[in-house]
């Protein structure tokens, strides 16, 4: 019984991102199609099905062949027959002939049964997925609260069977600007997890994990800036995030210890939240610790997922300016290329000189590569909306307005040096985009782990204010960029 809750309720905005696939979860058990029952268990298992959008399109077009010549007698098998037809056309990216289908299995229903029939919900789901698909979020939102309310009335108030409708109506709100409805959708969802699975189990902690994660990428959408309430509503989504994934770590601990792999996820889900929420570098790094000490502890280490848990934790020493980031990030390139036993670590990076030129001509090729510089904050240099100073022609060609800077990124990851190459905006914007790019943070360059200097270029790109626009001069990115009088991007 819990398994089966516990698909339902993993039908999520995760497993809704691979649409249409979750479309194939509610083709209805007819004769004709009994052998695609694997490839439904599978798509409902989150694993990918083994039918191809080609193979369904084919299916799907012999399938309403015969219903033309078959016509069977009893009209709901005639509907369910039909909804499949649709379903399948929709999986393969036939929306409009799958709209078709559907609208007619759904007249089908209505004709011979109550529009709150228990055997509706898969039909009216599949025509909001359609819709969503064909971007017809209003389509999408009725069928799918349609679908959800029969569940309500035939199974009660925390039915399980209600969370892949409420997880598609969430996708449909953010489509939609409607936020706070899709914050109500996904807390709805965990209320019916914490009434259908028992407390403490993996199954409930693995549903905390992911709404923490929607809540945490929710407070992101919310600039820092913002009025009075909603950066209150940013601070209480950003606290219910991490208090969910404390939980769900207390309970992974208590029933599976200190090292389970299960922990990883809650970890990396919680690093990036303190990543969004700002100002939390230190805590962000005290998961990126813990990851590394649980992955260092299990029987097996793989080496890959040990130099990716040492790369994250010496990114994470760079954005606090912790003199370990050096030692990390050796740690991370030895973790896949083990040095002689002979070598010592300490003595190498002692002796690196700040260079673009190999360090050693012994080495081998492959191991004197050196590796591009990494952003690590802000997430991006997203283009920026010029100010009221640039008086733009709508009949005029196109400006592509930039400012191009060059600059040193030392081996703590930190600008330096930085030089205008070229500009076409006013000084506003490249004073602005000097203290960006002083602010910003960037895995060094790295040669056989070994942090060096090198030399960099950014291009910050500006448009035009629109009109009617009110977007800020500086944009509400997921990581702003605020200059500081100290140049610092972290907080140490």
């Amino acid at each position: 019984m819990h398994r089966i809750l516990l698909t339902l309720l993993l039908l999520s905005a995760n497993c809704a991102a691979a649409a249409p696939a979750p479309i194939l979860t509610l083709l209805y058990d007819t004769d004709d199609l009994t052998f695609l029952q694997k490839s439904t268990s599978a798509a409902a298992s989150n694993t990918p099905s083994r039918l191809s959008q080609d193979q369904a399109q084919t299916l799907a077009a012999d399938l309403k062949a015969s219903l033309a010549s078959d016509n069977p007698g009893d009209p709901i098998y005639l509907a369910k027959q039909l909804a499949n037809v649709g379903m399948l056309q929709t999986y393969a990216g036939d929306l409009t002939a799958g709209d078709q289908s559907l609208r007619a299995a759904l007249t089908h229903f209505n004709q011979n049964q109550s529009l709150f029939d228990p055997r509706l919900p898969k039909l009216l789901s599949a025509i909001g997925i359609n819709g969503f698909l064909r971007e017809d979020y209003d389509t999408a939102e009725d069928h799918f609260r349609w679908s959800q309310n029969i569940q309500h009335r035939s199974y009660g108030l925390f039915a399980a069977e209600q969370t892949p409708n409420l997880n598609w109506l969430t996708r449909v709100y953010l489509s939609t600007d409607q936020t706070d409805a899709a914050d109500i959708a996904q807390r709805y969802v965990l209320s019916i997890a914490e009434q259908v699975l028992p407390a403490g189990s993996p199954a409930l902690s693995e549903i905390k994990i992911g709404i923490a994660a929607y809540l945490g990428q929710r407070a992101n959408t919310i600039s820092p800036f913002a009025e009075d309430l909603d950066r209150l509503l940013r601070q209480t989504l950003f606290t219910d995030s991490v208090d969910l994934l404390n939980q769900a770590i207390l309970e992974i601990t208590a029933a599976e210890g200190p090292y389970s792999v299960n922990l990883i996820d809650a970890l990396e889900t919680k690093a990036q939240v303190y990543s969004w929420r700002g100002r939390s570098n230190r805590l962000k790094e005290q998961a990126l610790t813990q990851i590394l000490t649980v992955i260092q502890n299990q029987p097996v280490v793989k080496a890959e997922s040990l130099r990716d848990a040492w790369l994250a934790l010496a990114d994470g020493y760079i954005l606090t300016g912790n003199e370990k980031a050096v030692t990390a990030y050796r740690s991370a390139w030895l973790a896949t290329n083990p040095a002689p036993a002979s070598d010592d670590v300490a003595p190498i990076v002692a002796k690196v000189k700040p260079s673009i030129e190999p360090t050693s001509q012994s080495l081998p090729a492959r191991a004197t590569i050196l590796t591009d510089p990494v952003l690590l904050w802000p997430d991006a240099y997203d283009p920026i909306y010029l100010g009221a100073d640039i008086a733009t022609d709508p009949t005029a060609p196109v400006v592509d307005y930039a400012v191009e800077l060059g600059f040193t990124i030392s081996s703590k990851g930190r600008v330096k040096r930085i030089k205008v190459l070229g500009k076409n905006v006013p000084n506003r914007q490249v004073r602005w985009t000097r203290t960006m790019a002083l602010n910003s943070r960037y895995r060094p360059a790295l040669r056989n782990g070994v942090p060096e200097e090198v030399e960099f270029a950014l291009r910050q790109t500006f448009i035009p204010r629109p009109a009617t626009a009110t977007t800020p001069d500086a944009p509400a990115s997921t990581s702003p960029v605020v200059p500081s009088k100290t140049g610092q991007a972290a907080d140490n």
